[in-house]
């Protein structure tokens, strides 16, 4: 068996073995390697980059696509506030406190004024993390970032809840403002303990606490913008977190939890984690993480270490540590969590006006939005998150393909009615001038016909007779 130190080394040769870093690729051609990090490096030379040279190059390359690509992420904002939101809205019938909760999304995305929302003093500083998150995943193409953003709208419409539901006390924590690492990053720890070991589903609480990240991103980003003149700052994008998983037994492990976990709610939150140091790693979870990993892609693979206590301390400063590991702030459980400022910030902003006292009080038991579960959604609708391919939404949320896949006839019968839809009328004009002429060719042929069956006749009555 691997100790964690092996681990990580296995990690992060395989990765770059296959041509991936920090989810950006570099070609690998047998003698070299082609990247596009800031400044070339050689092959041996990432092989034996610690974890804070290769935090620095992630880091510097984030930054310089933040800027080549931030007009394009406007771009992607407007086109979501002017064309989609009103569509959804529409077709939802969403009234306006649903409307409200939109718009929020879309003020973290800078389509709307964020400062004049919420009363700023800077009213034209307007923030794009998440829209950039977005952009990014999707390696910058904007149809399928388009689509992305509309299906976590719907989403957020559904899923989110509004208060606070059980388990958030203790499944996630942030550590204190002034905590950051070497970049100026804040840093989260999971206790993956707890998280297995809570009782009831833990999902809707997940789904809170990532919520609390992303609000409380925004919150540090506004902070820390000086004023309007500060254009070219790059803000803070991600998260450095640490998964602590001493004491987890391979019998509680949830792989449903994990998979979902993956697969569903990380992409509707991308981009958020820079860095994931797994502390406490032992043999005991050999397995389990030999099967995490062939579901992970490469691009998250190179940003999981395996770090040990010495090597943890020499990315992250003592002083911003918990004694837990090593550090010299006091116990985790003794520290100020900065997400427990913005664990209400959702339902006051989602709901600004006060609570009428005649209206019945709201059932505790659900933190899910009233909106019903999409049933029944055409190909071509603006709900549906895939144009064109047949969806469900019988068990979900939010819509998801019918089959699991894109499959090509889908698409070629939505590319014929989209041209049918079209051009249908220009087929009737042409379908009506090809009757007619058929019919004038027709009685033309019939005529012909006439005319020779009677110089038959006229020749025949003429001939004469024999003797």
């Amino acid at each position: 068996m691997l100790d964690a130190t092996d681990a990580a080394d296995l990690s992060a040769t395989s990765n770059l073995a296959s041509g991936r870093l920090a989810g950006n690729a570099f070609i690998a051609d047998g003698c070299g390697l082609l990247t596009l990090l800031p400044r070339p490096i050689s092959h041996w030379r990432l092989l034996k980059m610690s974890i804070l040279e290769q935090l620095r190059a992630q880091h510097d390359l984030l930054a310089d696509m933040y800027a080549r690509n931030v007009e394009g992420a406007v771009r992607i904002q407007k086109t979501l506030a002017d064309d989609i939101l009103p569509g959804i809205l529409d077709e939802l019938g969403l009234d306006a406190d649903d409307a409200a909760r939109a718009r929020e999304w879309l003020i973290d995305l800078g389509v709307l004024d964020a400062g004049a929302a919420s009363g700023s003093a800077n009213p034209g500083i307007i923030p794009i993390e998440s829209i950039f998150r977005i952009y990014k995943r999707h390696k910058f193409t904007v149809p399928f970032a388009l689509e992305h953003a509309q299906d976590t709208l719907v989403w957020r419409l559904a899923a989110i809840p509004d208060s606070a539901p059980r388990h958030t006390g203790s499944l996630l924590r942030c550590l204190p403002v002034a905590c950051r690492d070497p970049f100026g990053r804040p840093i989260i720890v999971v206790k993956l303990s707890q998280l297995f070991n809570a009782s009831g589903d833990v999902r809707e609480a997940l789904v809170y606490h990532l919520e609390q990240l992303r609000i409380n991103l925004r919150t540090l980003n506004e902070r820390s913008n000086p004023g309007p003149s500060d254009g070219e700052r790059v803000p803070i994008l991600q998260y450095v977190a640490l998964f602590d998983i001493g004491d987890v037994s391979v019998q509680n492990i949830d792989m449903d939890l994990i998979t979902w976990f993956i697969f569903e709610l990380i992409p509707r939150f991308p981009g958020m984690l820079a860095a994931v140091f797994v502390l406490n790693y032992s043999w005991a979870h050999s397995g389990v993480w030999s099967i995490v990993k062939r579901v992970l892609p490469k691009s998250a693979l190179s940003r999981i270490f395996f770090p040990s206590r010495e090597e943890l301390l020499q990315y992250i400063p003592r002083s911003a540590l918990p004694q837990d590991y090593g550090g010299a702030l006091p116990p985790l459980s003794d520290l100020e969590d900065p997400l427990e400022n913005v664990a209400v910030s959702v339902t006051e902003f989602s709901h600004p006006s006060p609570p009428d006292a005649s209206a019945p009080p709201q059932s505790p038991s659900s933190g899910l939005q009233h909106l019903p579960r999409v049933g029944s959604v055409a190909p071509t609708s603006h709900l549906n998150p895939y144009f064109g391919y047949p969806v469900t939404g019988r068990s979900t949320l939010t819509p998801r393909l019918r089959y699991g896949r894109r499959r090509k006839r889908d698409l070629l019968r939505t590319l014929a009615s989209l041209w049918w839809s079209r051009w249908k009328h220009h087929v009737y004009v042409l379908l009506c001038i090809a009757l007619v002429l058929v019919m004038v060719a027709s009685r033309r042929r019939t005529r012909i016909l006439r005319w020779k069956q009677r110089v038959r006749s006229l020749l025949g009555s003429n001939a004469p007779s024999a003797s």
